[in-house]
Parts: structure tokens; sequence; C-alpha cells
């Protein structure tokens, strides 16, 4: 069954946010994006695609210069796990081959290459302080769970609308490099609540001391 033929209006939505961020990103010098894109709709021998969501993301490659350089399945007779890159000579020795546990995802090992060498792996953590939540959102105002979710068993309802929401998670928040004093608290807790918390300590404190009533430290 081709997957274009249940995704919807919401997915759709979810497409064109990632393709005007595709474009944007296009305009680095040097851009190698990995992931497990999930269209298997697409032939990426001939550049053809047999549903009109598949050939927007072909249409995106091609208007920004950018190129897709695995050519073996990595799932079946598919390849979902794509790497595009603005740059094809940073990336080398693309391997497809096992797997990680019992999934039934082919593993992708490449090496990218810069000028000094090979580059450094970087732990990068979710930035929920510039995260779109409006998206989060109009996901769940649109989407037509009823019928997705239509005589389906509890098992595949809870992995549609997981990959619903990693999807969209991956969209609309930023990752950050996970260092200095910002890796140190969670992202969530901003300077306000920050502020209010403490505030809400020294209270407490008084409290204890006898310096202000019950009523003061529980209306904080």
């Amino acid at each position: 069954m081709c997957k274009c033929s249940y995704r919807g209006a919401v997915e759709k939505l979810i497409d064109e946010e990632f393709f005007l961020q595709l474009q944007e990103a296009s305009r680095l010098q040097a851009l190698v994006l990995l992931g497990d894109f999930n269209y298997p709709n697409i032939c990426w021998k001939s550049n053809t695609a047999s549903c009109r969501q598949s050939s927007r993301l072909l249409e995106c490659i091609e208007d920004n210069f950018l190129s897709q350089v695995i050519s073996t399945p990595t799932r079946g007779d598919a390849i979902l796990h794509l790497v595009v890159t603005n740059a094809s000579e940073l990336v080398g020795d693309v391997k497809i081959g096992g797997s990680l546990g019992c999934s039934d995802h082919a593993l992708v090992k490449l090496t990218l290459l810069r000028e000094m060498g090979i580059t450094k792996s970087i732990v990068r953590t979710l930035n929920f302080r510039k995260a779109n939540f409006q998206l989060f959102k109009e996901v769940v105002r649109r989407t037509p769970w009823e019928m997705v979710l239509r005589d389906r068993g509890t098992e595949q309802s809870w992995q549609i609308f997981k990959d619903v929401f990693h999807r969209v998670q991956e969209l609309s928040t930023p990752k950050c490099k996970k260092s200095g004093r910002e890796g140190k608290r969670p992202a969530w807790l901003r300077q306000e609540m920050l502020v209010k918390l403490r505030k809400k300590r020294e209270l407490h404190r008084q409290w204890k001391q006898g310096l202000v009533s019950w009523e003061e430290f529980r209306s904080t």
C-alpha cells in the first residue's frame, strides 16, 4: 500500500515545513544531512517517485543543488535512510549492512571528511527554548485520528502516534550543542521560572523560621 494514501493533510504540512528547512540549510557552505526520511516510493536510480509528496522531496533536492548518496536498500528493497549533501566530496566509504539488535533497518556507516581530517562527533540536545510548539498544536488539531487509527490494534496505533510525534519533534525543536551552563539544567527551566522557584524556596526558609505566615508561603 502506498504510504502517501494515508499520510493525509497533517503529514503534508510537516513535509512542507521540512522542505523549507532543507532549503534554508542548503545555503550552508557544507551540509551533510543523515536520517530515516521514510520515502519508500522513490527510485533513486532513476530519480522518480510514485506519489506527489515523494516527488516534492526530489524537487526540493534538485532545486537546491543537493545530492543523495545512499544507493543500497536499508530496509527490505527500499532506501529509507538517506544522506543528503551539497558537498559530496565530504562523504566517503559508505557501507550498508548489519543491524542494531532486533531492528529490521540496516546500519549505515560512512566517513565525513574535511581538510584537517575526520570530523569529531558532537553531542547535541533538543533546544526547547526555540521550539515551535504551534506545529504540535496544528498536528493535534488537524489530524483525523479516528480515521487514521481505525481498525488498528493498540500497539500499532501507539507506533503510528509515536512516529508522527517524533517527526514533528524533529522539525519543530532545533538542537544545540550540549556544553557549558546550558547543559547543566533542563532546557525547559527558563529564567523566569528559576526566579519564582528561588523566591518560593526563600519564603519556605522564612516560614520555617517563623518570619512569614503559612498563608503567605502557600500563596506562592
